[in-house]
């Protein structure tokens, strides 16, 4: 039988009504408050009995305080006189209990008990809460950017929807959490005026949507990348993972060090902000080296034909793209140096190939070669979205040429539309084509003029992918 157990509790730092009840609640079923950390409330088995719980606030309290001060002891040994015995404290925030039928309140001056909460609250929660409501309002403004700016490459990557719906939950926690409180203290100012104590709101039920919510976008970031990535894909969840989880716990197991070493206030938090930030950079650092040198992924051999990145598997059969030259060509692939890369999401799945000849191969500028990107719409609604995207991104890198896309027959390729890239000066098309069929678009470039035959077969490769 354990006698500890954590639990995450979605309380406001300053929600004690809550709290109160909360723990009166547990203690009720046979278990104390012990120790808040940042990975849970820790609590110590007990005998099942009714107690009752105070919630306090102490202003000038840090949560890098090596020891309490002389007048918080004070405090506390004023508190023990009346019954009241202390069970933690996490910074401000301090909890005690009475086994007393009908002990003296701890708190009897609304207007006192409501300053203390307030200057708690200024000191840690509103700022806090401020500073990560401008990251989270920054990060959403660069997500912007980064979708207006590709978005077929943004929605179709799991791990941006999943970085992009943090932030936003985090925006949206901070808002709702700062809008709450501040209404809360302007009614409870009133109510204290005329000597009542005011309930404090409860925003838990909300927490636990968002944590929900947050929960389910990690695990589906996880699954497609254990599932659809690569070898390097699936490395980088498990390191980002691990990276978060240690990067907490050494921060945390640093200030509780210098806790226990009696470092003061000032110096503690200096190094742990320090340590944060150098262990953050450090770590995402030797992370990106692994990832650039490739420790991770399965590296092509010398003999080996493709280079795939990303959630391409969706897109390979048998290690192998949908369409390479040879399908269209009589060439042999070992000719080609063949890259693949892409990302799948509930939303889009995004495929690019790229099979050009080897530089040292036989005639190479006179051999065929192919590239193709194929955007599986899963989502109706995003799908003409996608088409103008396209067309619009080849139109602005050939405006200095002048080209165009124009609308081509359809019955060799099997599409329901087909638009060619031209020059309406010249009439002269570049080989390059966008088709739409159902669910599938398929922008392609070849460096000849394909045959029919060349277009059913891209059709029949490309057409549903």
């Amino acid at each position: 039988m354990k006698n500890t157990k954590f639990r995450l509790e979605p309380f406001s730092f300053y929600n004690h009504t809550e709290i109160v009840a909360h723990l009166e609640k547990m203690a009720a079923k046979g278990w104390m408050i012990q120790k808040i950390t940042a990975f849970g409330w820790r609590y110590q088995r007990i005998e099942p009995k009714q107690i009752h719980i105070a919630v306090s606030y102490y202003p000038k309290a840090s949560e890098f305080d090596p020891k309490p001060s002389e007048s918080q002891k004070i405090f506390h040994d004023f508190c023990a006189h009346t019954g009241w015995k202390l069970a933690c404290t996490s910074a401000q925030l301090q909890i005690f209990y009475n086994e007393q039928e009908n002990p003296t309140p701890i708190e009897t001056e609304p207007i006192l008990e409501l300053e203390s909460i307030d200057k708690s609250v200024m000191k840690s929660f509103l700022p806090v809460h401020g500073i990560l409501l401008l990251f989270a309002v920054i990060q959403g403004w660069i997500s912007m950017l980064v979708l207006n700016g590709n978005p077929i490459a943004f929605l179709s990557n799991p791990a941006q929807l999943f970085t992009a719906l943090c932030w936003a939950m985090l925006a949206l926690i901070c808002i709702v959490e700062m809008t709450c409180y501040i209404r809360w203290y302007h009614r409870a100012k009133e109510a204290a005026d005329q000597g009542e104590f005011l309930k404090t709101p409860s925003t838990s039920k909300f927490q636990k949507i968002v944590g929900f919510v947050v929960i389910i976008g990690g695990l589906y970031w996880m699954l497609t990348s254990v599932i659809h990535g690569d070898s390097l894909r699936r490395w980088l969840v498990l390191l980002m993972c691990l990276y978060m989880l240690f990067l907490t716990a050494a921060v945390n197991g640093m200030k509780a060090f210098l806790k226990r070493r009696k470092v003061s206030r000032n110096i503690n938090r200096v190094i742990t902000i320090l340590t944060s930030f150098v262990l953050a950079f450090v770590l995402m650092g030797l992370i990106f080296w692994a990832t650039a040198s490739g420790i991770f992924s399965n590296q092509p051999t010398q003999g080996d034909a493709i280079n795939k990145q990303g959630n391409t598997d969706w897109a390979l059969r048998q290690g192998k793209p949908p369409l390479s030259v040879s399908n269209l060509q009589e060439v042999k692939d070992d000719l080609y140096s063949t890259d693949c890369y892409g990302d799948k999401s509930f939303l889009l799945g995004r495929f690019v190939m790229r099979q050009l000849p080897h530089l040292d191969a036989e005639n190479f500028t006179e051999l065929p070669n192919l590239e193709y990107t194929v955007v599986e719409v899963e989502v109706p609604a995003l799908y003409n979205t996608c088409k103008k995207r396209l067309m619009h991104e080849v139109e602005a890198i050939s405006s200095g040429m002048l080209l165009q896309y124009t609308s081509q027959d359809t019955s060799a390729w099997g599409a329901n539309e087909v638009y060619g890239l031209e020059n309406p000066e010249s009439s002269r098309f570049t080989h390059s084509y966008l088709l739409c069929y159902e669910h599938t678009l398929v922008e392609i470039k070849f460096n000849w003029e394909p045959t029919e035959e060349q277009m059913q077969m891209v059709g029949q490769k490309l057409g549903e992918i």
